[in-house]
């Protein structure tokens, strides 16, 4: 009976310890898929930020900071592509940062070279590479969100989507004119309204809905422009819009970020 004892106690030990191992191995799959959400989201972002600030550079050529912002863009790219690549075992998912690593090496060498319609063109191609490649990348290392991540990919994803829009508008002041580009922006448009209405949705402190309203009132001007894109040309008070609005949307993102 003694030793029929020890070995229950025996067993019973070694099913905690595999649980508290199963439960600790969990926890880790689980802050690997976070970070591998955020990187992806910042991914997304960035490579539509890329590209709107090489085409508004074109016409404002002697603009030292924007030069600066697109080197500090391509850095923090690579940055994103190392942690990707330091918290996946994912043969996929590796697979993919090759073509996101050569699309980075493209974007840089087209950057570094004087403004001309064909290396416009391999930026835009690469850039949309570097979204397709995120999203797959989000899609493959997704689980269930609480109600504070999703409203954090939410804000994020509206920031994301202000720099698809600019960088449509800067586009076609560019030249080009192609109407899937037109098509794009627009849909960006009707994407970002559909996420303000969400977050318009959530209760937040007096503080931060002052900055949610801010973004509400200005948008309604912002919105207005991105679809004249036809009719106007005022690259200059957009990028300066886009700045106002996304400042505001990373206030809404710390809060977030702090109720994890």
């Amino acid at each position: 009976m003694e030793g029929f004892l020890k070995i229950r106690i025996f067993k019973s030990a070694l099913l905690i310890l595999f649980f508290l191992f199963t439960q600790q191995l969990s926890a880790a799959v689980s802050r690997n898929d976070v970070k591998l959400q955020e990187a992806s989201e910042d991914i997304k972002f960035i490579s539509q930020q890329i590209v709107k600030d090489y085409f508004y550079l074109s016409f404002n050529t002697q603009k030292k900071e924007i030069k600066k912002s697109l080197n500090e863009e391509l850095l923090l790219l690579d940055s994103k592509l190392r942690l990707i690549a330091a918290s996946t075992t994912n043969k996929s998912t590796k697979k993919l940062l090759t073509f996101l690593a050569y699309s980075r090496d493209q974007i840089t060498e087209a950057v570094s070279l004087p403004y001309s319609v064909e290396n416009s063109a391999v930026i835009l191609d690469y850039s949309e590479i570097l979204l397709e490649g995120a999203e797959k990348i989000a899609k493959k290392h997704s689980y269930t969100f609480s109600k504070e991540e999703q409203m954090l990919i939410n804000v994020k994803n509206m920031a994301y989507l202000l720099e698809r829009m600019s960088k449509y508008y800067m586009v076609f002041q560019a030249g080009f004119k192609d109407h899937n580009n037109i098509k794009q922006l627009k849909n960006a448009v009707t994407d970002f309204d559909m996420l303000l209405e969400k977050i318009n949705g959530y209760h937040y402190d007096s503080d931060i809905s002052k900055d949610l309203s801010a973004i509400s009132n200005y948008w309604k001007v912002a919105r207005s422009y991105y679809l004249s894109l036809e009719k106007s040309n005022i690259p200059n008070i957009l990028y300066i819009s886009v700045e106002y609005l996304e400042n505001n949307i990373l206030k809404l993102e710390l809060y977030h970020s702090k109720n994890l």
